[in-house]
């Protein structure tokens, strides 16, 4: 008689959601695992601002693939892929229920499934994913929405804008206002950087190199600056930008790049910071007042951990695999995740040919920036993370 496989249950199909699943697919033959997603697409929205200014740089086939499809290798019964939205954590007989429509109103929408353990990778989104005090541009996958029609909208918008406003000079900013600039010498770009230097965090040569690259491109950047109040006029669309030094600027596009929100929703608060990112312990494990529990791990976005960045998913989802892979095999060997142990890095590309950056203390040229992400911002790569080999 055949043994009972374990159930591992992943929430979450983003890149460390995808990480675990084929990771523990590999490494424990008992576990099957249920992958639960509000789209059936994996979005590798890290080259977000190089195909929404630029939508003919890169294809659709580039940036958005098909999930189950990708889990096709393994084994029948190893794999259940579930579109939908978990709503709760019922650890009373350890299950989670899942919306399967946008507007789950009756039973039939709404499906409970069990687990043995539990791996949350709900990731966080952003004020303009939402399009909260912002235009709506799908920096993140959105429940529900039609991903490739939200891009598409978005492209539109960015195309006839003229004037546009960026609040928030980080990597994403700087990468935005850079691909602005470069898709087409009619638009007014200007940056806004609440300190007085851009790529807050990166080392001095990076951020002096980050704004000469935007000057050169005729990108205005405003140091020292917060973006006070912004208002869409609901007739002509246009947005009025107040400035903290009282400057106001009327935009056709004012775009927010600052702000991560955790995809929280359904966690238990006993779970959560004080800023709703879910504790961890060294080994991933979810820690529930003080105490980790066995049956629980949370991944990526959605940690309580810093950096929260592409590079450092792939050892994150091998340490969850191999812990949960050791205590199905009954194996006492345990792995243990730092983020402080894997260097700092930083990559921007400041349009289609050149950028800057640092690994550790070393600083990155153009040519490198170019090389290693500003070519095809890193969408080579999206077939290894999309089926866990990065």
């Amino acid at each position: 008689m055949a043994s009972k496989r374990v159930s591992v249950i992943v929430i979450g199909a983003s890149h460390a959601g995808l990480a675990v699943s084929h990771k523990l697919l590999r490494q424990a033959p008992k576990a099957s695992i249920t992958l639960i997603n509000p789209s059936d697409e994996y979005y590798f929205n890290i080259s977000a601002p190089r195909f929404l200014v630029k939508p003919r740089s890169l294809l659709p086939n580039q940036y958005l693939y098909n999930i189950s499809e990708t889990f096709s290798e393994y084994p029948s019964g190893s794999f259940t892929f579930v579109k939908g939205l978990v709503t709760k954590i019922d650890y009373s007989n350890k299950s989670v229920l899942v919306a399967t429509s946008e507007k789950s109103t009756t039973e039939s929408d709404v499906i409970s499934i069990l687990f043995d353990y539990l791996v949350i990778a709900s990731g966080s989104t952003t004020p303009a994913t939402l399009g909260q005090g912002s235009l709506k541009l799908p920096f993140k996958a959105t429940p529900f929405e039609d991903t490739r029609k939200a891009i598409s909208e978005a492209q539109k918008k960015l195309e006839v804008a003229k004037r546009i406003v960026i609040g928030g000079a980080g990597p994403l900013g700087v990468e935005l206002a850079g691909e602005l600039a470069e898709a087409s010498a009619e638009k007014i770009i200007t940056l806004v950087s609440k300190s007085s230097s851009l790529l807050e965090g990166a080392t001095e040569t990076v951020k002096r190199t980050a704004e000469s690259l935007l000057r050169r491109k005729n990108v205005e950047i405003l140091k020292n600056v917060t973006v006070d109040q912004v208002q869409e006029d609901p007739e002509t669309k246009s947005w009025m930008v107040t400035l903290s030094n009282g400057r106001i600027i009327t935009a056709d596009q004012y775009i927010s790049t600052t702000g991560v929100i955790p995809n929280n929703k359904f966690i238990p608060t006993s779970f959560l910071n004080h800023d709703g990112w879910v504790n961890v312990d060294e080994r991933l494990r979810v820690v529930e007042d003080g105490t980790s529990r066995s049956d629980t791990y949370a991944v990526g976005d959605i940690t309580c951990l810093p950096y929260r960045l592409l590079s450092r998913v792939p050892l994150q989802g091998a340490t969850i695999a191999s812990n949960i892979a050791a205590d199905i095999a009954q194996d006492a060997r345990i792995a243990t995740y730092s983020a402080d142990a894997q260097k700092k890095m930083m990559v921007v590309p400041v349009g289609q040919s050149t950028g800057t950056g640092h690994l550790g203390r070393w600083t990155l040229c153009g040519f490198l920036v170019w090389l290693f992400k500003g070519k095809d911002f890193l969408t080579y790569k999206a077939p290894k993370f999309l089926r866990g080999k990065e």
